[in-house]
């Protein structure tokens, strides 16, 4: 009886870790991705120095947090954001006249992160 409840407590609490790692990573890429909104809405006013400095603070964020994200991601996935990151800075620095793909490139990157760590019944089963 003993070892069941242990290990039913184990279950609970493998469950609860879970939950929390998907929090965590969702609120991680939300700031990351406000950040690269405002970058983008800063480029289409037509200030590339606003923009520049916004999408840096939110790569910032995103490194901030890389011991994190090499734990609970792939290696790829990771090198996959960090790369469109500098595509993007590099576009905004030079005329832009690709930014918005850039933009389209690394926000499809984060979304991509969303969906691979929600929960789902084929991740359990």
């Amino acid at each position: 009886m003993k070892r069941g409840l242990l290990a039913a407590g184990l279950l609970i609490l493998l469950f609860a870790l879970l939950l929390a790692n998907i929090h965590a990573l969702d609120a991680l890429i939300g700031a990351v991705e406000k950040g690269v909104c405002r970058s983008s809405a800063a480029l289409r006013a037509g200030d590339a120095q606003l923009a520049a400095s916004e999408a840096e603070a939110a790569m910032k964020l995103w490194q901030s947090k890389a011991d994190y994200a090499h734990i609970v991601l792939r290696q790829e996935t990771i090198d996959a954001v960090s790369e469109a990151f500098f595509e993007l800075l590099e576009e905004i620095r030079s005329d832009g006249g690709e930014a918005e793909e850039a933009y389209l490139s690394l926000l499809y990157h984060l979304d991509s992160i969303a969906r691979m760590e929600h929960l789902r019944l084929s991740s359990v089963f």
